[in-house]
């Protein structure tokens, strides 16, 4: 191979394209901001995605120094910024952000030398408009602007850089690259539609619902669960309200008397599945929704209207499935990870900080559907969540009642 292509075309000094690559990563810094939390954990979280992504629009750049995957780029940084406004924070970030990275790097100009007055202007003048629009108008409008910069600096890249031979095994490099980034960037799209249960790309999901009123329900997952379900439901009496509590079928076959207390007292049981596991979702037949309506019909003569999947794991199968059988498939929009949490007033400070009209509360009352879960940590959240809703003038309802459809459908 003739290694002086490579190494004319590379001018000195420091090209502009790579530090315009790394501008535009840097300039996704909404995705660090995206949340409520002000932890140490969400810091770090946020530096580390910036580091990922900037050193991968460095690498990218410097790989791919022509334009040919400049619309391919534009596209990765769009869908990076589509994904940061769905996703929480988390390890999700730093996926996220090794797609961005690479998005940035195809998509920047040609190399330039750093002295490149425009180029320096351009970039300064984008990050400071990100910078204000990050501070006036929030992180949503940031992100917006993120996606028009690097489609500019795409068609600019385009426009102004016609295709010019090069080796073979830097045609390879930048097919490879084209072919890696695009194949990342649909898993995660598959992985976020699938497991984000605020997103409704696979139809048929629906995370809260009308926010013009004051209402939101309360739902718990997992049980039923000996002794905590039922004192669960004591407290919901005692201040008058009536919750949603999605059923694991195992449970109700060992401890059908459970679950028929709470449909005798009022309260909506709904399906979350048979097994309650981390793989039986994939199965495009999933039989675990029929096998817990048949559960449901043996124990109490009903079949349930609602149905929530594990661990908010679905796919475009199971939302045809669901849909098939008139029921609707109900995911949540506030959670405070109680089923890891021993401190039930933090629990109560969580779910109240994120609580909305329209909120559908996600809780456990049971584990995996055990029967014997230790969930005492609710007896000290919920008289807390229910006293904190009154005060800021929401009524906690059942599911059926918030969204306007049937708890309970033909078996």
């Amino acid at each position: 191979m003739d290694t002086s292509l490579l190494i004319t075309r590379s001018p000195p000094g420091i090209p502009l394209r790579l530090i315009a690559g790394a501008g535009l990563v840097a300039a996704t810094a909404p995705a660090a901001g995206w949340g409520t939390e002000g932890t140490t954990a969400a810091l770090i979280t946020s530096l580390v995605a910036i580091s990922i992504g900037v050193t991968l629009a460095i690498v990218v750049a410097w790989l791919v120094p022509r334009p040919r995957l400049a619309w391919l780029g534009a596209l990765l940084v769009a869908s990076g910024s589509l994904l940061v406004a769905v996703t929480p924070r988390g390890v999700i970030t730093l996926a996220i952000a090794a797609l961005a990275g690479a998005g940035a790097g195809l998509a920047t100009p040609r190399p330039r030398p750093l002295v490149d007055p425009v180029g320096v202007a351009g970039l300064a003048a984008a990050a400071g408009v990100g910078a204000l629009l990050l501070a006036v108008a929030g992180a949503a409008m940031a992100l917006w602007w993120v996606v028009v910069v690097v489609v500019v600096a795409a068609v600019t890249n385009i426009v102004g850089n016609g295709e010019h031979r090069r080796p073979a095994a830097r045609r390879r490099t930048t097919l490879g690259l084209g072919v890696a980034s695009a194949t990342w960037a649909v898993m995660l799209m598959f992985w976020v539609a699938a497991n984000t249960p605020t997103v409704n790309w696979f139809g048929g999901t629906t995370s809260h619902g009308p926010r013009s009123g004051a209402q939101v329900a309360i739902t718990f997952d997992d049980g039923p669960d000996d002794p905590f379900t039922l004192e669960i439901r004591d407290i919901l009496d005692a201040h008058g309200v009536k919750g949603t509590f999605f059923t694991v079928g195992k449970a109700l076959d060992t401890r059908p008397d459970i679950t028929r207390a709470l449909y005798d007292d009022g309260h909506l049981v709904a399906n979350h599945s048979y097994h309650h596991d981390y793989w039986r979702w994939l199965d495009p037949r999933y039989p675990e929704l029929g096998r817990t309506q048949d559960a449901f019909e043996r124990a109490l003569g009903v079949c349930p209207g609602f149905f929530r999947p594990p661990h908010g794991q679905r796919t475009p199968f199971m939302s045809w499935l669901v849909h098939r059988r008139d029921m609707a498939m109900v995911t949540w929009d506030v959670s405070a990870a109680d089923w890891v949490s021993h401190d039930g007033a933090q629990v109560a400070a969580d779910v109240l900080a994120r609580t909305k009209p329209g909120s559908i509360i996600l809780l456990h009352d049971g584990i995996d559907g055990t029967v014997h879960a230790d969930r005492s940590v609710l007896l000290t959240a919920l008289p807390l969540i229910l006293d904190g809703l009154r005060e800021r003038g929401l009524e906690p309802v059942r599911l059926d009642e918030l969204l306007g459809k049937p708890g309970y459908v033909p078996c």
